[in-house]
């Protein structure tokens, strides 16, 4: 199957109207669907899958499962219209869906809850690398974004039905027709999902028979809302690393909060105390926006000790931090955050994601807060062009699919000794390093690996 960064999805054509102008940059091209309508995006190594499935929960999840046969999204997204079932809503607010449930489904009769199909889960809720993602936009954007739970069914809710749908859901935030049956496909090929939906009106709060006409009038506007939001959560870039700019992918820690988080497990490798001197202004305040979630006093302290290691990296340049080092300090710093915001991306991130921001190189991120790397055998990856390591995996890829082998990072070291490529093309651990994770490599390469 063909790796790629998203599938974008909507029931009707005005819903994905929007994202022609907001990806304008992007080269779209047509992908054949027995129904619907299907295009893939491109740029640089970002690709994204729009889909318009037609109304309806059959409809939506029946396409989506044909396309999940034969693409690896790294999330799917829903986007479109939704009706408002909270009275704090206002038509044009966004609901983001945080857990997902059945309107319509009732087998209470053989002690399953309201809304859950036998079998199945009782809601699905959202995975939980999005927490952290969904926070962001909410509090960074100037759309008002509502977090919550969202109900689905093949009926248009009105005045004369809401009250029972209300009664049984208490809490919900909005209903539409599609996104509980997408995240229920989404969940059974282990996908994260994301339902996106702007207000279009708000149920109850007019006649009955003015609510469609509310419902037209409005979807334009309501689907260039929606649309921007999806687009302030792509550009989170924790899920779908899609590139923004020519200088690469959208990233979530500026270079700034990854030095500071640099700093930070400097000083945790030399146990060193909590300093309260000043920092540089933009190390400051990047590391007060991610320990928002933290306890005063464990905020306070995280602060000085990125003091603490930002004079020791001025003062002893050739004090050591190892990756290995800096990820075992982090395992047990992310503890000190509630329970509830663990799930996602948390600051500090792994060495992973430093390593990947600094040209692939642990010494490269070491050298960027001043540090002296130590000295070590030369970094054979530096021969290489981008242009080989993406050679080398297809190649790999493309034989592994010949004999019907799962392509995995152990065993392309037996296929660089067995095709002669062994020190012609890069290593596993050179492509590893440079991608961030074999994973990353894979969706990098971006090759239909269908037999």
């Amino acid at each position: 199957m063909t790796a790629i960064n998203a599938i974008i999805v909507a029931a009707m054509e005005e819903e994905m109207a929007p994202f022609d102008e907001i990806f304008s940059d992007f080269t779209f091209s047509s992908r054949r669907v027995p129904a619907g309508k299907a295009r893939m995006a491109h740029k640089g190594r970002s690709s994204i899958l729009f889909l318009t499935t037609g109304v309806g929960m059959v409809a939506a999840s029946t396409l989506l499962s044909w396309l999940m046969c034969k693409y690896t999204p790294r999330v799917i997204m829903s986007v479109g219209s939704a009706g408002g079932l909270d009275s704090k809503l206002a038509i044009g607010d966004i609901v983001i869906g945080t857990n997902y449930l059945h309107g319509t489904a009732d087998a209470t009769a053989f002690g399953y809850v309201r809304g859950q199909i036998p079998g199945q889960p009782a809601n699905f809720p959202i995975h939980e690398s999005l927490n952290a993602p969904l926070r962001n936009i909410q509090r960074s954007s100037d759309l008002p974004i509502h977090l919550g739970a969202v109900v689905s069914s093949d009926s248009f809710v009105t005045k004369d039905n809401v009250a029972d749908l209300r009664e049984a859901f208490p809490g919900v935030l909005s209903a539409d027709m599609e996104s509980q049956a997408l995240a229920q496909v989404a969940h059974t090929f282990d996908i994260p999902f994301v339902s996106v939906r702007s207000i279009s009106d708000i149920v109850g709060a007019e006649e009955s028979d003015k609510q469609a006409d509310t419902f037209t009038q409005k979807l334009d506007e309501v689907a260039k809302a929606a649309a921007r939001a999806v687009l302030e959560l792509i550009l989170q870039g924790d899920a779908t690393d899609v590139e923004r700019s020519e200088n690469g992918p959208a990233q979530h820690f500026s270079k700034a909060s990854l030095q500071a988080a640099l700093y930070f497990m400097l000083a945790q490798s030399h146990q060193l105390e909590p300093r309260m001197d000043d920092l540089p202004k933009d190390l400051h305040d990047e590391v007060g926006v991610y320990l928002e979630g933290l306890r005063p006093e464990d905020r306070q302290r995280t602060l000085g000790l990125v003091v603490s290691g930002y004079h020791l990296s001025k003062s002893d340049p050739s004090a050591g931090l190892t990756a290995k080092d800096y990820d075992s300090h982090r395992t047990t710093f992310v503890e000190h955050y509630p329970e509830d915001q663990r799930g996602g991306f948390l600051w500090p991130p792994t060495s992973q994601t430093v390593i990947k921001r600094f040209n692939g190189y642990w010494n490269d991120a070491l050298s960027s807060v001043g540090l002296m790397p130590r000295r070590g055998r030369g970094r054979g990856g530096l021969k290489f062009t981008a242009d080989d390591y993406l050679f080398a995996i297809r190649s790999y890829i493309v034989d592994s699919h010949r004999e019907r082998r799962q392509p995995s990072f152990n065993n392309y070291s037996t296929w660089l000794v067995d095709t002669d490529n062994a020190g012609k093309l890069p290593s596993g651990a050179a492509i590893r390093q440079r991608f961030g994770s074999w994973r990353e490599a894979l969706s990098a390469a971006a090759v239909d690996s269908t037999y």
